[in-house]
């Protein structure tokens, strides 16, 4: 939108369009519904909430395995797993294995979930596709939307905006969407993994300190938060006066639109206002700058975000770590940075053991944000985790050079939703079999979780092989 010319718009109104962009983007775009109808009813009823958290170099299924699992897997696979990392060349079955798995905690990546008590709330999901969001090095958004990008711009929305259109109306931010990518530090907002529609990609916060600014800022920085709540009326008077003067007009529709979105930010200032010391009970310490350890940084956006589900902030809640095409993260164990990790692993125990290192401690992040769900009493009954579904899933697939022929996945909590119990893996048969699914329809699976009858969600077109839900995590 360009008002230069029409006194509405000087160089100043351009300064405070930026300093606005960090809540917008942590908001997932402006938010042009109604806001918050059962914060201002009081209703008491219980939400639906979603955390996804997505690892950008692909998750190799072997630190998903479970003893039990692996030895009903060697009774069907073409050959045994052994030292294998992935197989999915080698599934024979032709219906879904669902295999008890109370030694969940037993397996590579897995141990957090003992440690939590989550065993019996977690399932891991084998066998699923996505050929239609691509494999190699990045998916961009293909892995949340299954449908692929061109150009690095989305085909269609992913499933947190999805879910969000369903969900988020009844919270301060619709979904709140953090990150950590190759080089964080320098950057601020991401936009290659979530989409709100075709050719709209939605931001995630990259830098922790830019997040805990705008989520908890009325918290950490009384005198910043009020400075944003000044700009947002001046912004808004700029308008108005511009709304006067040109009555009619092309550019008076984009004035308008920008109006409501610069109402609605101030709206929810005010919430934020209100919930101060709500919040402060909740916020996590101050995030500290850091240099060359990014799953410290993964940490603090997980404690960021597990803040803003715990404060009433948001139902929706996406982490993700090396996706997009920012994926060679740096860790403080090597000088070996991911991708060089990755092309030297096959020839090295020791490069695969941090490979296997890193899922562990992402999972066990996940796995801690999941414990203090567990014990948080929930509005309604029951805890924050009975009606909270946790997804952990790789970008882009099995392996960092991906072929997206197998996701594996963790998924925890979520009783209360309509998921069935835990404490099993699900092993779905591989690509080529009339039984096998896709991430698909795991994505639908969230769907009906939130209230929705997602049956063709993503692309996939001529390439589904069946529509709906994975019906064997559906009670």
């Amino acid at each position: 939108m360009n008002f230069r010319r029409r006194t509405f718009c000087p160089r100043r109104e351009w300064s405070r369009r930026r300093l606005l962009q960090g809540s917008a983007a942590a908001a997932g775009g402006l938010l042009l519904a109604p806001l918050w109808s059962r914060l201002a009813r009081g209703d008491a009823a219980t939400p639906r909430r979603f955390v996804i958290v997505v690892e950008g170099n692909g998750t190799e299924p072997v630190t998903m395995l479970a003893p039990s699992a692996r030895l009903a897997l060697d009774q069907t696979l073409a050959s045994p797993i052994e030292n294998k990392r992935w197989w999915f060349e080698d599934y024979k079955h032709g219906s879904v294995l669902d295999i008890p798995s109370a030694d969940l905690g037993q397996a590579r990546a897995l141990g957090a979930l003992a440690d939590e008590g989550l065993v019996d709330r977690s399932r891991v999901i084998l066998g699923l596709s996505s050929k239609i969001s691509g494999g190699g090095h990045s998916n961009f958004h293909g892995a949340l939307s299954c449908a692929k990008s061109v150009a690095g711009l989305p085909s269609a929305a992913s499933i947190d905006a999805v879910v969000a259109g369903q969900v988020g109306n009844e919270t301060p931010f619709r979904a709140v969407r953090l990150g950590v990518t190759d080089g964080s530090a320098a950057g601020g907002v991401d936009f290659g993994t979530m989409a709100l529609g075709p050719g709209v990609p939605a931001g995630a916060l990259v830098r922790p300190e830019l997040a805990y600014d705008v989520l908890f800022g009325v918290v950490g920085s009384a005198g910043e938060f009020a400075h944003r709540t000044n700009i947002l009326e001046g912004a808004q008077s700029s308008v108005r006066r511009f709304l006067d003067e040109f009555p009619s007009g092309p550019e008076r529709a984009k004035a308008e639109a920008y109006l409501t979105s610069l109402e609605t930010l101030a709206a929810r200032q005010q919430v934020l206002e209100a919930k101060r010391n709500d919040l402060a009970s909740v916020a996590p310490s101050v995030p500290t700058p850091v240099e060359e350890n990014d799953l410290e940084l993964f940490d603090q956006q997980i404690d960021i975000g597990l803040a803003a589900l715990l404060g009433g902030l948001t139902n929706v809640l996406v982490v993700t770590m090396g996706t997009g095409y920012r994926f060679n993260m740096t860790y403080p164990s090597t000088q070996v940075r991911r991708h060089s990790i990755h092309h030297g692993s096959a020839s090295s125990a020791d490069l695969r053991a941090q490979i296997h290192d890193v899922t562990a401690h992402q999972i066990a992040s996940v796995a801690r944000l999941a414990g203090r769900l567990r014990q948080t009493p929930d509005v309604g009954g029951g805890t924050m985790l009975d009606h909270t579904a946790v997804l952990y899933l790789p970008e882009t697939g099995e392996q960092h050079h991906s072929t997206a022929s197998e996701f594996p996945s963790l998924l925890i909590g979520g009783e209360s939703l309509g998921l069935t119990p835990g404490g099993r893996t699900l092993a779905y048969p591989g690509l080529g079999a009339s039984g096998h699914r896709q991430l698909s329809n795991l994505m639908n699976t969230l769907g009906y979780l939130a209230g929705l009858e997602l049956d063709e969600f993503g692309n996939e077109t001529i390439t589904r092989m069946a529509k709906g839900p994975l019906n064997e995590l559906l009670a």
